[in-house]
């Protein structure tokens, strides 16, 4: 992998850095980056304008410095050496800038913002004897093609052995319906009603007697 490093984008982010590296300079920046996860890629710290400073220009085994002089940008050597790679998409571009993100993700190579990339570097200084954990650059997209033509790869077949994973995995679960318990207030009303009582009256036998011979009158 090979970083391109818009340099004064990344050292004028405001409020990232912790006081111990305020003022980082580019020379303080390429041996930072010499000791942390990016030290066996290809770096270039890409500068405008020329070198203030003699130690700003040392360059180590891996690691430039390049200062673009008065008559080119920054910007424009970063888009330059993307146009000009025959591996674009092993580069990684270190900005903000949104034109060069627009023109070098247009082009295939990769994008890592200014701030994110900071991040990494000040992880990487507080944790000097930390294991650095490489991850594997995986294969290039000819050879994945040439690899699943190989082995008679078919991607296709990854989702449906994935559905038919979940689909056994999931149960389906039926939901029985269950009687609510009934209330105190149902429980009242559903109670059999009390029988009704009849009282059957019988009258003395004068009082009939009585009534007889007043209505034989």
């Amino acid at each position: 992998m090979e970083l391109l490093i818009d340099t004064w984008n990344v050292l004028h982010q405001q409020g990232v850095l912790p006081p111990e590296l305020a003022g980082l300079e580019v020379g303080n920046l390429a041996v930072l980056l010499s000791k942390g996860r990016w030290s066996r890629d290809r770096i270039a710290l890409i500068c405008d304008g020329t070198p203030q400073r003699s130690d700003a220009i040392a360059s180590s085994r891996n690691t430039e410095i390049i200062y673009t002089g008065g008559s080119k940008t920054a910007d424009r050597e970063i888009m330059d050496r993307v146009v000009a790679s025959s591996s674009a998409n092993r580069i990684v571009v270190v900005t903000n800038d949104r034109e060069i993100i627009r023109f070098i993700r247009a082009k295939g190579s990769q994008h890592l913002g200014s701030v994110e990339f900071l991040e990494a570097v000040i992880d990487d200084h507080h944790r000097p004897n930390h294991k650095i954990i490489r991850k594997p650059s995986g294969l290039s997209p000819e050879k994945a093609d040439a690899w699943k033509e190989e082995f008679g790869f078919d991607v296709s077949k990854i989702d449906d052995l994935h559905d038919e994973i979940l689909d056994a995995e999931v149960p389906t679960i039926k939901e029985t319906p269950q009687e609510k318990p009934q209330s105190k207030k149902n429980l009242k009303k559903s109670t059999s009603p009390k029988p009704e009582l009849s009282i059957e009256y019988e009258l003395p036998d004068d009082l009939i007697d009585k009534a007889r011979k007043l209505a034989d009158e």
